[in-house]
């Protein structure tokens, strides 16, 4: 721990030098206060009546031009080390990469620890990730950020994102495959946004991992929608075990209700083919923007499955950014 805070120090100590050179620092940080109103017996993650004020993502990032062409970022991560653990919150590098703007003819490529495609273009349309991860990164389908190299850029109304990484996301290389991202994204319309993605991650023993997710989103002044749709399969036929395949559906919107309030919703359902298992996600809330970047949202989740009682969270969320 002394270790991680020295660390830390050091780096916001050259963080702080930094900005008086032109670059950019910002944050961002999101939380609730929870109740569990109900849950099932044997849930010991969410029991009954368990409650508590907590960070959930907490955003600290340094930016900036370093050449006409290059550009590098760094971020780093914390949030709450969970309910009676006993620990202080630890960061953790989420972001290092170095950006060569138009590497590769129109492209950018990035270099380093940089965001995944998985659920980016979704999680963007969603815009409630203070409220809750997508569909994909709910169900740990991936990760947000992996250590390798990617490119990005557009075509006109098609925008591409392609990348090679270890796999493990922030985590180190844990075997001698690769993961392997690719999303295509098409604005159809002013507000319409069409997405096709897929993963593959080489994993040894015949345990490879492949993902494949449509995605359709509309976006507006105030208000959105979404629809995705995706299929996960973990291979084990190579390991003498039979294929597992999940596969999913999430819708979302959000709609204005007046000039400071917006309601927002969501509906998940999951299908586990090995267990023949169901598992279903219901979110409610409203966005009280207060000022600029400044966020109250009292909201409602309800998590249920096949073989348990749903568990329900009431929560007041706050989100803001600097």
């Amino acid at each position: 721990m002394k270790k991680t805070m020295a660390f830390v120090t050091l780096m916001l100590g050259w963080t702080f030098a930094a900005q008086a050179q032109e670059g950019k620092i910002k944050g961002l940080m999101f939380g609730d206060y929870y109740y569990v109103l109900a849950a099932d017996e044997a849930d010991t993650k969410q029991p009954l009546k368990r409650n508590a004020f907590r960070f959930r993502r907490l955003y600290f990032t340094y930016q900036k031009d370093v050449a006409t062409d290059f550009a590098i970022r760094f971020r780093l991560e914390a949030k709450d080390a969970g309910f009676a653990q006993g620990a202080k919150m630890e960061p953790f590098v989420k972001h290092s990469y170095l950006q060569w703007k138009k590497g590769l003819g129109d492209a950018d490529i990035y270099l380093g620890l940089s965001g995944t495609p998985t659920w980016a273009v979704a999680e963007k349309v969603w815009g409630y990730r203070s409220i809750a991860k997508t569909v994909l990164d709910w169900n740990k389908i991936g990760s947000s950020a992996d250590l390798g190299a990617a490119l990005k850029g557009a075509a006109g109304q098609l925008s591409y994102h392609l990348m090679v990484g270890n796999g493990p996301g922030q985590k180190s290389e844990d075997d001698h495959g690769k993961k392997f991202y690719g999303s295509l994204s098409f604005k159809a319309a002013d507000r319409l946004i069409l997405e096709g993605y897929a993963d593959f991650n080489a994993r040894p023993a015949g345990r490879n991992e492949r993902t494949f997710k449509g995605f359709v989103g509309w976006q507006g002044t105030r208000g959105s929608a979404g629809l995705e749709v995706f299929s996960r399969t973990n291979e084990l036929a190579g390991a003498g075990g039979e294929d597992q395949v999940l596969t999913g559906v999430s819708a979302f919107g959000s709609l204005p209700l007046g000039a400071a309030f917006k309601g927002f919703g969501r509906f998940d359902a999951i299908s586990h083919d090995a267990e023949d298992d169901r598992d279903l996600l219901f979110i409610t809330g409203l966005d009280y923007s207060a000022a600029t970047n400044v966020h109250l949202m009292p909201n409602v989740l309800i998590e249920s499955s096949s073989d348990r009682d749903a568990n329900v969270q009431g929560r007041l969320t706050f989100y803001y950014k600097f």
